[in-house]
C-alpha cells in the first residue's frame, strides 16, 4: 500500500523530523498524520498509472489491518 503526501508539509521539514521529540514536533507530525490519513487513497494500475480510490487512506488502513488479524487467527 502507498500513501502519498499530497500537497502536505513532508517536504519542506527538517531533516530530524522523525526523531526531534519536542512537543510542538509531535504535534505538527501528528497532523501530518491525520491529514494524510483523511486523503482518499491513491492507488496505482498496471499499466495505467494512478488513480484515486473510493475510500480514504484511513478507512483501507483499517481494512487491511482486519485482513491481518484475520490472517493470524487463522494460522492459530
Amino acid at each position: 500500500m502507498d500513501l502519498e503526501a499530497k500537497g502536505s508539509t513532508v517536504g519542506r521539514c527538517g531533516a530530524n523530523m522523525d526523531t526531534d521529540p519536542s512537543p510542538s514536533n509531535v504535534k505538527m507530525l501528528t497532523g501530518i498524520a491525520e491529514e494524510m490519513l483523511k486523503q482518499k487513497n491513491l492507488e496505482s494500475v498496471l499499466f495505467g498509472g494512478k488513480r484515486i480510490g473510493e475510500q480514504s487512506n484511513f478507512e483501507k488502513l483499517d481494512w487491511f489491518a482486519g485482513e491481518l488479524v484475520l490472517e493470524n487467527q487463522r494460522s492459530f
